[in-house]
């Protein structure tokens, strides 16, 4: 009885709203800084030493942009699976990342919010993996208030107008 009030609780669409709300917030916030300072996060990318050095300026100028718009649609209910998906996908390249520096013992700054102090740790990790678990749920779960729901044309309304 309790773990079916649990998996209620758990598989709840306002909850998966709230956790869509709080990622898709996270990668706006994330994506402000490093739009704003590029060449600054082109550092922070150069620093990791796991981006060919031709790599590291485009990657500066289009992933804070890719964090925007994914985490706007995500907030918006625009193509949330899809959304999902890319948020999930950045978090596991940047959870490799942080490990890899971590693992070579490489004292740098995170580059995730701000530049400078943010120095890579287990912590870091830790903390992406949860918004990794928290994207994959998301995903999975997040079915309430779809914007693209609302107002796409569907195929039967096409039919109806003919």
């Amino acid at each position: 009885m309790i773990l079916s009030h649990i998996k209620i609780w758990i598989t709840h669409p306002f909850l998966a709203l709230l956790v869509r709300f709080y990622i898709g917030g996270i990668f706006v916030y994330a994506s402000l800084h490093k739009i704003n300072l590029p060449a600054e996060f082109s550092d922070n990318i150069a620093s990791y030493l796991l981006v060919p050095y031709w790599l590291v300026n485009p990657m500066a100028i289009f992933l804070p942009w890719i964090e925007l718009v994914s985490g706007v649609c995500l907030m918006a209910g625009i193509r949330v699976r899809a959304s999902a998906s890319i948020i999930c996908g950045l978090l596991l390249i940047f959870t490799i990342a942080v490990i890899v520096v971590l693992i070579k013992k490489t004292p740098i700054d995170c580059g995730c919010f701000q530049n400078v102090g943010d120095t890579v740790s287990w912590l870091t990790v830790g903390r992406d993996l949860i918004w990794l678990i928290m994207g994959l749920y998301v995903y999975k779960y997040d079915n309430l208030i779809h914007l693209d729901r609302l107002f796409m044309i569907k195929p039967e309304d096409l039919n109806k107008t003919i």
